[in-house]
């Protein structure tokens, strides 16, 4: 006596072989990480290392390209109308979720457009004021600023950046007034913050090593989950009394949402595999960061949580994206 098969299981089964076949194939040709900033900075720098530690375990190569512009949002927006064939990642950074605030009319949601891979670096920025400003830690900066309202100004490389947000953030944790100064990148910033026009900033360790060495800034925190061992005598910015303002950068492999679950699969345990291979972690440290892997569900959790959080500055300082 034949069995009969139902035409629904055949084709269930057809669907299993054949996501298995693709992830089985997959890669079967170069990969695109879009880097959504200038080559050479820091998310092209890092993107670079775990793009290098995947295409090495592969044996397939992953092209690293930078399409700046628009505070992240060109390269963005070119992953999430490239085919969904998981040939196609976006580096990702803070600014991911910021857009989503800064951007009210934004064609994308980070939390549902894209899928994470994996989060696989965080980055180390210092809250930092020029030498010549009279204060010894964040407290007695609070103090000054107090004393002073609006009297103070700080700068940041452009509006709507994540320097931008996280002073912000921390304006409110403190509640104080100080003036937002924008600028068009970190150069002239600092020629403003060294000479003390500015009163303060917040930089990435590899500028606030660099200009720290030459004795024209001093860091008072730093935004980070623990002490640095650069400066072990600086405290994390919850250590120095402002835990609400202690968000911390990251970066992240995504993925548009729509690419088939069984590559999203492979995609994310290779972002996971080189994430946690001791020569990358050490890699991302001489970087200036700090290895951190963090898996698709909690990342994805933390996007949307991230969003919220600059939904509300970005409200309450009454921000707009230039």
């Amino acid at each position: 006596m034949k069995r009969f098969v139902a035409p629904i299981t055949w084709l269930v089964f057809a669907c299993l072989v054949s996501g298995s076949a693709l992830s089985q194939s997959y890669p079967s040709k170069p990969v695109r990480l879009v880097v959504p900033y200038p080559a050479g900075g820091v998310v092209d720098v890092l993107g670079r290392i775990i793009a290098e530690a995947i295409a090495t375990n592969w044996g397939q190569q992953i092209i690293v390209e930078p399409r700046p512009g628009a505070n992240a949002m060109i390269g963005t927006e070119n992953v999430l109308n490239s085919p969904p064939d998981g040939y196609t990642w976006l580096l990702a950074s803070q600014s991911h979720a910021a857009n989503a605030a800064l951007y009210p009319d934004l064609r994308w949601d980070p939390a549902k457009d894209f899928v994470a891979a994996g989060l696989f670096a965080r980055s180390v920025n210092y809250f930092v004021v020029p030498t010549s400003l009279p204060v010894s830690d964040l407290r007695s900066y609070v103090a000054m600023a107090k004393a002073q309202p609006n009297k103070l100004s700080y700068g940041n490389p452009g509006n709507g950046t994540p320097s931008h947000l996280a002073f912000e953030l921390f304006k409110r944790a403190a509640d104080v007034e100080i003036e937002a100064i924008g600028y068009k990148g970190n150069p002239p910033l600092l020629a403003d913050l060294i000479t003390g026009r500015l009163s303060a900033t917040i930089l990435t360790a590899v500028l606030t090593n660099n200009n720290v060495k030459t004795g024209r800034i001093k860091p008072l925190a730093v935004m980070a989950e623990e002490r640095t061992k650069e400066y072990p005598d600086v405290p994390t910015l919850a250590e120095a009394g402002y835990p609400d303002a202690q968000i911390l950068s990251w970066f992240a492999v995504v993925i548009p949402a729509k690419v088939p679950p069984e590559v999203q699969n492979r995609i994310a345990a290779e972002v996971e595999k080189a994430a946690k291979a001791p020569v990358v972690q050490e890699r991302l440290r001489k970087a200036g960061a700090v290895p951190s892997f963090v898996g698709a569900a909690d990342f994805t959790a933390q996007i949307r949580k991230d969003v919220e959080i600059w939904k509300r500055v970005v409200k309450q300082a009454g921000i707009k994206a230039d």
